[in-house]
């Protein structure tokens, strides 16, 4: 535990409409925690879908993301379509998200399923957008240090004001192996400096798999 938790906090529960199915041979389901600080309990039925949920938690627009949220459709609301994942951005505009392997689309049915949901999504107003997401849409790059970020969510106030009074007098690039040393907290200082970084207080100077070489940038606190 932490030294500066007080208590040990769950993480809040599952806020989804449907339960994800049962692990088959077809399929792997996933479960994780998500968030800042204690986090949420998400779930996801492929590891594309899991993937998805962790660059969008790293994405510095989106306020919040629940998955398996039900939409009903038609005049009657008699159809019904579950989407991955609900995307609200720090605007207050929500896109629905449904996540397919391309292999799944080929037969160009799914496609023309989710031209209708979506055409219904606009008429009901239920999201100001849905967005078709496969593996395609994943940058490598992103999702491990969105990974790596998830990892080191914990937050330490006193390391992390001992990074910021370094990091606001730099002039240029520098490492995050040598803003480490500078700081001299040795791995909480690496990890606070990470945290920062996924908070955009610091930012790579290049789009690149974050190491302790990574070039960073002073950019202060983002409102």
């Amino acid at each position: 535990m932490s030294k500066f938790s007080k208590a040990i906090v769950l993480p809040a529960p599952w806020r989804g409409d449907r339960k994800i199915q049962s692990v088959s041979k077809w399929h792997c389901t996933g479960h994780a925690v998500r968030g800042d600080g204690a986090g949420a309990c998400m779930q996801g039925e492929s590891k594309l879908e899991m993937d998805h949920q962790a660059i969008q938690f790293a994405t510095p627009d989106v306020a919040d993301v629940i998955e398996q949220v039900r939409f009903y459709y038609g005049w009657d609301n008699e159809k019904e379509h579950t989407f991955d994942m609900l995307l609200t951005k720090t605007s207050g505009v929500r896109v629905a998200c449904t996540v397919k392997p391309t292999a799944r689309l080929a037969s160009g049915k799914f496609v023309e399923h989710m031209q209708v949901v979506a055409w219904w999504v606009q008429k009901k107003k239920f999201a100001s957008a849905v967005r078709l997401l496969t593996e395609a849409d994943i940058d490598p790059i992103t999702l491990h240090n969105a990974n790596l970020n998830a990892a080191v969510r914990d937050k330490d106030p006193d390391a992390e004001a001992a990074v910021r009074a370094v990091a606001c007098k730099l002039h240029g690039a520098i490492s995050i192996k040598t803003l480490t040393d500078e700081v001299g907290l040795k791995d909480c200082g690496y990890r606070a400096i990470l945290r920062m970084l996924s908070k955009r207080e610091l930012q790579a100077v290049h789009h690149e798999q974050t190491t302790p070489q990574t070039l960073i940038t002073w950019k202060g606190p983002q409102s």
